[in-house]
């Protein structure tokens, strides 16, 4: 793949097969952001505002302008960068994007 985009589409094409070298689909990390995103403002929400977040979470995931940014930002991995580090330093970039457009300080 040349970008995160790519993969994106690529995986988007069909979301419930394995991500290419992995076992998890596509269809499945969408339901843990979901889920993660219900659990990280369940203090704060009510039932109805968590579940209007979630969705608000799910379709900017999805927005492809969204992904073409975190793809841009990401970029590819450096030569000697380690797959563990690419991942935390991409895993990053999305956090903050997501506290920029929901206005969370962090």
């Amino acid at each position: 793949m040349s970008s995160f985009k790519d993969f994106m589409d690529k995986a988007q094409e069909s979301p419930n097969q394995n991500l290419p070298a992995s076992t998890t689909t596509l269809a499945s990390i969408q339901y843990s952001l979901t889920a993660a995103s219900c659990i990280i403002s369940s203090p704060f929400l009510s039932i109805n505002e968590e579940q209007k977040l979630s969705q608000k979470v799910s379709n900017l995931v999805h927005d492809k302008a969204f992904l073409s940014e975190l793809s841009d930002q990401i970029g590819k991995p450096q030569v000697n960068e380690s797959e563990d580090n690419f991942v935390k330093c991409s895993s990053d970039v999305l956090k903050k994007m997501l506290y920029k457009h929901f206005c969370i300080k962090g």
